[in-house]
């Protein structure tokens, strides 16, 4: 018998499985009892070893990857990335981009963040750099293109072009998180920067 308190995801397939075009996204836990968990494992299989959990009013949770059956997703959990059962995740309406509220592109070497939010800021912040916020226009796709996304910024002295790839794959280069999108950032004008690195959908 299971231990009370702990809900273990079965893995049972969704009506229209989820396709890696979609991603990345944020979902909502639901179907899951307000006494139990949902269950993120190491693989995508109800077997696997448990590696944390998502309660079960859990909101905002990033999906950055998908199963070849689009039945499992994976999600970033503290250090460490792992997979939940779709089946209990609800994709919320408008977080995929071009749509997305808001996304946070960052990197190492120096530490730095991006920020361009659906209301038209955008935020640079690094170590040694003074914060500089600008107005930005909306994040795009590329034109006549599925992607890049884009995203240009200007303010008294300064621009900031924001170009983003789907890649599943993009690790930050300090922890086993694994991201849904890469990035570059140039920021030109007072401050002159070109760096690279990922982004997250993930509110802060």
């Amino acid at each position: 018998m299971f231990p009370k308190g702990v809900f273990l995801a079965m893995g049972l397939c969704l009506a229209t499985p989820l396709a890696a075009q979609d991603l990345p996204a944020l979902f909502d836990v639901t179907g899951v009892a307000a006494n139990d968990v949902l269950n993120v494992r190491a693989a995508p299989d109800a077997a696997a070893p448990v590696v944390g959990a998502l309660a079960h009013n859990a909101q905002f949770v990033e999906v950055t990857a998908v199963n070849a059956a689009g039945t499992w997703g994976r999600v970033n959990l503290g250090e460490g990335a792992g997979w939940a059962s779709l089946s209990f995740l609800a994709m919320q309406a408008g977080s995929v981009l071009p749509d997305a509220q808001e996304v946070t592109c960052f990197g190492t070497e120096p530490f730095w963040s991006y920020s361009v939010t659906a209301d038209g800021e955008a935020t640079w912040s690094a170590i040694d750099d003074e914060v500089v916020t600008m107005r930005a226009g909306p994040i795009r796709r590329a034109d006549a293109r599925f992607e890049p996304f884009v995203s240009v910024a200007g303010g008294p002295d300064q621009q900031g072009v924001l170009v983003m790839h789907k890649d599943p794959q993009c690790s930050d280069g300090m922890s086993d998180n694994l991201y849904g999108l890469s990035a570059t950032v140039v920021l030109t004008g007072k401050l002159s920067r070109a760096v690279s690195g990922c982004c997250s959908l993930e509110l802060p």
